[in-house]
């Protein structure tokens, strides 16, 4: 008897983004630091930006599109309201939120059999989000801020063109 969960690759969710500054001295470095990330549009080279409450980062492609979105939302924000010290790691981390991404998502199934599984995969994608916990793949935390119709009808689009990918087995 096994256990099975389907994951939808390369959907565009809603998520909150961090990055580690290289600052360890004051808040005013570490703003000065985002001044001149934003001013050079580099955002991603020397930086490990991850969604927020992802270890392995969660972020499928780290493009022009990406760095455009982040950048808007600092120029709207408070950069010092979105800078954290943390003393745990002595760094000050930059947070960036409702950021479009492109990442995977996941959600475990109630079937015991592969067959079982695409049975219920197709039920689900008449409402993917009623009844199913959805969350980054690999993420511990619930990172995705919105269930909306565009990703609705996105997860719906993955699983149709390949529901057998979208199956796997948890072991």
């Amino acid at each position: 008897m096994a256990n099975f969960k389907v994951i939808v690759r390369n959907v565009h969710v809603y998520s909150n983004l961090e990055v580690r500054l290289k600052s360890r001295t004051t808040k005013e470095e570490a703003n000065k630091e985002v001044e001149r990330m934003v001013e050079k549009k580099d955002l991603f080279k020397e930086y490990e930006w991850k969604i927020e409450g992802c270890e392995d980062g969660g972020i499928n492609n780290f493009d022009n599109n990406l760095t455009e979105k982040i950048v808007e939302r600092i120029d709207q924000e408070e950069t010092d309201e979105n800078i954290f010290w943390d003393g745990f790691t002595a760094h000050y981390d930059l947070n960036v939120s409702h950021i479009l991404v492109n990442t995977n998502l996941e959600t475990p199934l109630k079937s015991t059999s592969r067959e079982e599984a695409i049975t219920e995969i197709k039920t689900l994608c008449e409402n993917p989000f009623d009844g199913y916990d959805w969350k980054i793949e690999n993420c511990d935390e619930n990172s995705i801020n919105e269930f909306n119709e565009a990703l609705k009808s996105e997860i719906q689009q993955v699983i149709s063109k390949d529901i057998e990918a979208c199956i796997e087995e948890i072991k």
